[in-house]
């Protein structure tokens, strides 16, 4: 099962089940609006959202589409936070040899976490609008995959 959000219904998109092959896909507005909503009920949503999964599959999935993936939001447009395991000590201790501080050595056994707030994220091919020339922008991407 392959979930999306559409750039339409307001911050948090509209949460879609596509195909496999990418090419098609439903609204799923009837079992949750949001893929943020199916997140936080998914134990009572994963059953419908695979149902419709298997329709659009046998295409019998009611108002199903063409998928283009310019329609696409990120798939969590608007996340509350997120939260980092994989700092590397190596770099941690540079950072704090550069600052003056000393690195506890609890830092080489314990694993390191780092928490951030969120803002809009963009979708597969948003360009960047906001980008001049000379500015030295620096962007970082990552992957996340949600599990229970």
């Amino acid at each position: 099962m392959k979930l999306a959000s559409l750039k339409e219904g307001g911050r948090d998109g509209t949460l879609i089940v596509v195909d496999r092959e990418l090419t098609r896909a439903v609204r799923a507005t009837n079992v949750a609006p949001t893929l943020q909503k199916a997140l936080d009920d998914w134990a009572v949503v994963a059953p419908k959202l695979r149902a419709l999964a298997e329709q659009l599959a046998d295409d019998k999935a009611p108002g199903s589409f063409a998928l283009g993936t310019t329609a696409l939001a990120a798939p969590l447009p608007r996340a509350f936070q997120w939260a980092d395991g994989s700092a590397y000590v190596v770099h941690v201790e540079l950072v704090r040899k550069a600052r003056g501080v000393e690195m506890p050595p609890s830092f080489w056994t314990d694993p390191l976490m780092y928490q951030g707030g969120s803002d809009s994220f963009i979708g597969p091919k948003r360009r960047d609008r906001g980008r001049r020339r000379g500015l030295g922008h620096r962007l970082r991407g990552r992957g996340r995959r949600h599990c229970r």
